[in-house]
């Protein structure tokens, strides 16, 4: 699949389209990357400062609420330091219900007593001294308290009993010594007041505080409106609760699924299938437990404004990088746009076509490549046109001075009577070859001649060669009567066969014998020739062929003396003239000669 997709990018696609993805990609990857990195690293910074910010807001509502408390603390301890508040209370000493009244003097004196503690405190409703059998003096009228009270019909009093003196915190309740009947749950700070001297009871003192006052503890705190605020005492009961925005109760969540003791610290709980940041601090000093529940989308809120935001700045930037890429991509292109419409010119014929308008940068020198590629081709059309003429004027030359090579030839033929006259036979073959050679060379012009001339001109040039070595050059031919008229190149084969004299078998004692042989297999010509020479290593024949191999150039086309009679020449020729149709390889072996076979495509004669 990958492979389809990038053959499709690779081969279907333009350059300028390419640029253009290529900009975008560069461009948009790494601002994606940088603002999701941004938001990831935004959104758990806000959500620990968050946490962090609520902790400390739960633990200074609760340092606050220790102070307010110890204020209530004091207070309740001031009788058992006032000697007039311990006598009157030790003149009612007897049990709870049996009191039905009190002196007018000492419900003024108590009265004072109590108005001068709860002097300038809004939060305080009212502070009661109760005496054991039930009398009430209060800082409040007579017409707003019970003077006598029986404090068993109210189960929120029986904490105070075995209490020993120690202040108690009592959790919300409806008090039944006032009188009004709308009257509003309190929290009570409770103490038994004890005889310092004896060590006991007298009575009772209760501070009813307005469950405002705790209220007013987070007026001056910027606690979220959306989060919920409970305070819960030692057993779990609750004191006093602020309800989120939506105005549900976190404390009935809690009790309704019963985690309320199981939670603990700071940690994301689940309520009704929403994530809340609990965060609970609990005082040593007074037992409570301030508890914080603050849902994640809230905390969240910011983070998802900063997500909107990226998300709206990216669109921007995407954008305006395309519009940017767009031009960019354009203006890089453009030259080669040109360049490949005059390119499509040239292909057509036209080669006056130049780039008029070019930079310095690489698409410059490129545009100069072209310009000088381009009078350079103009310059070679004009040389081989101009060369064509020459070579025509050259045929012309060469039919007028026939002469020469005539002249050569009637004196090799007065040579051939004379040794004739004389009797000597191997000199008139000698004589008679060699003008043979000579004809075959100079009076064939045509670059492809029948096999069968080109055998000829073989056996010419080996009845002079086996002169020379006395016999001992044998010379085998293998030739199917079927391709003797077909066309090959002139001079292809004796160059061959002269190259197995001089590499194969000149130098051995005893000579050597060389094959020549031709068929036909399918429509290619296979013409081989082999000798019994000494041949050479594979190393050599790999370098050999793998030269034969390369393509077709100027030094190539030139015959060396070390290159093994022009081999090189051989096969480059054949490529030239039939391309993948023709060719030449070598092979063989040490001490066993060498072979070398000439392929060619097989074409009628005249083509």
């Amino acid at each position: 699949m990958m492979d389809k997709v990038q053959g499709y990018f690779g081969r279907n696609m333009n350059l300028r389209t390419k640029l253009l993805l290529l900009f975008l990609a560069l461009t948009l990857l790494p601002l994606s990357l940088q603002g999701v990195v941004n938001y990831l690293h935004f959104s758990q910074t806000i959500d620990r400062k968050t946490e962090q910010f609520t902790i400390d807001i739960v633990r200074q509502i609760n340092t606050n609420l220790d102070r307010l408390l110890k204020d209530f603390e004091r207070l309740s301890l001031l009788p058992l330091y006032d000697q007039m508040v311990l006598g009157i209370l030790g003149k009612y000493n007897a049990p709870m219900g049996s009191g039905t009244w009190a002196r007018s003097d000492d419900y003024l004196k108590m009265k004072l007593y109590t108005s001068g503690q709860a002097y300038d405190r809004p939060e305080i409703r009212g502070i009661h001294l109760i005496s054991n059998s039930g009398i009430l003096f209060s800082n409040l009228d007579s017409l707003a308290v019970n003077p006598v009270w029986d404090s068993r019909q109210d189960d929120w009093f029986a904490e105070l009993n075995g209490s020993e003196g120690e202040w108690r915190l009592l959790p919300p309740h409806e008090p039944s010594y006032y009188t009004g009947s709308h009257e509003e749950p309190y929290i009570s700070v409770a103490r038994e007041i004890r005889d310092p001297g004896t060590l006991q009871r007298l009575g009772y003192i209760l501070i009813d505080i307005r469950l405002e006052a705790f209220g007013q503890l987070l007026s001056n705190l910027n606690f979220e409106q959306n989060a919920s605020l409970m305070i819960v005492d030692s057993k779990q009961r609750l004191l006093f609760e602020r309800t989120s925005a939506g105005g549900l109760s976190a404390y009935d969540q809690l009790l309704t699924h019963g985690q309320l003791q199981g939670y603990a610290g700071n940690q994301k709980v689940v309520l009704d299938g929403k994530p809340y940041l609990y965060v609970q601090h609990h005082s040593s000093y007074s037992g409570l437990s301030v508890i914080s529940l603050t849902p994640i989308a809230v905390i969240q809120k910011e983070s998802g404004e900063m997500l909107t935001f990226t998300f709206g700045f990216a669109v921007l930037c995407m954008a305006a990088v395309a519009v940017l890429a767009v031009l960019l991509s354009y203006r890089i292109t453009r030259p080669l746009i040109r360049l490949k419409h005059n390119m499509i010119r040239v292909e057509q014929g036209d080669f006056s076509q130049r780039v008029a308008h070019f930079s310095n940068d690489e698409f410059g020198q490129i545009s100069r490549g072209f310009n000088r590629m381009m009078e350079e081709i103009h310059r070679l059309f004009n040389e081989v046109f101009l060369l064509g003429i020459q070579e025509r004027e050259a045929e012309l030359s060469a039919l007028q001075s026939q002469i020469n090579p005539h002249f050569i030839y009637n004196t090799l033929e007065s040579i051939n009577m004379m040794a004739v006259r004389q009797k000597h036979a191997e000199v008139s073959d000698m004589v008679t070859a060699l003008g043979k050679l000579l004809r075959y060379t100079i009076d064939k012009v045509d670059r492809r001649v029948p096999l069968q001339e080109e055998l000829a001109f073989v056996q010419s040039y080996v009845r002079i060669q086996q002169v020379r070595y006395d016999g001992k050059l044998e010379v085998i031919y293998d030739i199917d009567e079927a391709v003797t008229d077909c066309l090959i190149p002139k001079l292809v084969l004796q160059p061959l066969v002269e190259n197995a004299v001089y590499h194969g078998i000149e130098g051995q004692a005893d000579g050597g014998v060389i094959w020549v042989s031709a068929l036909k297999f399918d429509d290619e010509l296979l013409i081989i020739v082999r000798d019994n020479g000494k041949g050479m290593a594979q190393v050599e024949i790999d370098e050999l062929n793998e030269s034969i191999a390369r393509q077709p150039s100027n030094d190539a086309l030139r015959c060396h003396a070390g290159d093994r009679l022009g081999l090189n020449n051989i096969a480059q020729r054949l490529r030239l003239m039939y391309g993948e149709g023709g060719s030449l390889s070598v092979d063989g072996s040490p001490g066993q000669g060498l072979a070398v076979t000439v392929s060619i495509q097989l074409q009628p004669k005249g083509e």
